[in-house]
């Protein structure tokens, strides 16, 4: 499948600026610490995941509670 025939929603659906959003959203909710972790995947170049478990050359952001 050809990235230009996805619909254009995608990229913002799968940027880093949602991203970001989400991992803030819910490290509020779970009281636990979130990282955005860039991945290979051009259908999903960001994915959120417990901060623990991203691997620290491709972590982005962290996001962690106080």
């Amino acid at each position: 499948m050809l990235l230009q025939s996805l619909d254009p929603r995608r990229a913002i659906l799968c940027g880093r600026a949602n991203a970001e959003r989400l991992a803030i959203r819910m490290t509020a909710n779970s009281g636990q610490s979130h990282a955005v972790v860039r991945t290979n995947s051009k259908l999903q170049p960001f994915c959120v995941l417990p901060a623990e478990e991203g691997l620290p050359g491709a972590i982005e952001l962290q996001v962690v509670v106080l």
